[in-house]
């Protein structure tokens, strides 16, 4: 027991620490507020390209109440005997297809919802069809958190596979991308986050050009590049890069601060095989990145506010929206 509760602190210390690396450092100074970290619901959250059923994995939460009635493993939440987190996968016409409760636990502040038991069975999950759903979270029966998604479908084209269809699915990480830079330290590398991935009916794994540039608006200047390789797979894929100073020392990164001693207008965009992939504007004023969408509080419906809570809440991250996003 004692070696399996350090392991499980030393994942957790890795989640807040390393993991995607990100925090928001704005949100200790709000109420402790229940909710699901993004970072963790885009890595968490598939559908099976063969067979069509939802496929949800380990999952990280903040600032859930301890139950009334917990269970008296570490468990607290439990569909056997503790305290009721649920997930309801919805249609957008609100029918309700499964039902997921959890088995949760509290690991250093983090709640961790590691595995569950599905209400009518495993034989329960059905093939979802090309649509709009909603994945509910729930404590004790009661909505407190929501993840929006799509599903489209392909028929098959590779000879070799079974014929049938190909399920994708989209949402967050088509409409998304993350700035960041390490520990907030203006002279830490500029790192911009995307989700890949390609959509056909055939199953590939192949290596992809890609390139990508920072614009300054205001005299329409490119300030850094990356360019290089990505593995696409019918699945999202999170891609970090890394980007170089143009003009300058090409074996070094190129840093947060070259952005945030200006103000003004930047867009990042992305390509990949010699077409666009996304275009993703944000704003710095005094110095700083500024917050924009559902990565703000106020005016924000709470159930679909954007939360990460990496590193504790020390630090800080932003979500930047995709042009032409659909959400």
């Amino acid at each position: 027991m004692m070696k399996t509760s350090k392991l499980k602190l030393l994942l957790c210390a890795l989640l807040f620490c390393a993991g995607s690396g990100v925090a928001l450092g704005e949100q200790t100074q709000v109420p402790c507020t229940p909710g699901i970290s993004y970072w963790s619901l885009l890595g968490a959250v598939s559908v099976d390209y063969f067979d069509g059923r939802l496929v949800v994995n380990k999952l990280y939460a903040v600032c859930l109440p301890q139950p009334v009635h917990a269970d008296n493993s570490n468990y607290v939440y439990s569909p056997d005997e503790g305290g009721k987190f649920a997930s309801v996968v919805r249609r957008a016409d609100g029918q309700v297809l499964n039902t997921y409760i959890w088995y949760g636990e509290n690991i250093a502040g983090l709640w961790e919802l590691s595995h569950y038991k599905v209400l009518g069975g495993e034989a329960s999950i059905r093939p979802l069809t090309a649509g709009d759903y909603v994945i509910e979270f729930q404590l004790e029966d009661k909505p407190f958190y929501r993840f929006p998604f799509s599903i489209d479908t392909q028929p098959a084209d590779d000879p070799y596979q079974s014929a049938g269809t190909r399920y994708f699915i989209g949402g967050s990480w088509n409409d998304y991308g993350n700035v960041f830079y390490q520990r907030n330290d203006p002279k830490s590398a500029l790192r911009f986050t995307t989700w890949v991935r390609e959509k056909a009916g055939h199953e590939s794994k192949r290596a992809a050009p890609y390139e990508a540039k920072i614009v300054r608006m205001q005299d329409n200047r490119v300030i850094a590049t990356d360019a290089g390789t990505l593995r696409l797979t019918p699945q999202w894929q999170q891609a970090d890069l890394l980007f170089k100073p143009m003009g300058g020392d090409q074996n070094s990164f190129f840093k947060a601060e070259e952005v945030l001693s200006t103000d003004g207008l930047y867009r990042v965009s992305v390509s990949i095989d010699g077409k666009p992939h996304g275009t993703y504007s944000f704003t710095v004023q005094g110095g700083k990145i500024q917050m924009q969408g559902r990565q703000i509080r106020e005016g924000t419906d709470p159930q679909l506010f954007l939360l990460d809570h990496l590193y504790g809440g020390r630090y800080t991250s932003w979500w930047i929206k995709r042009e032409d996003a659909s959400r």
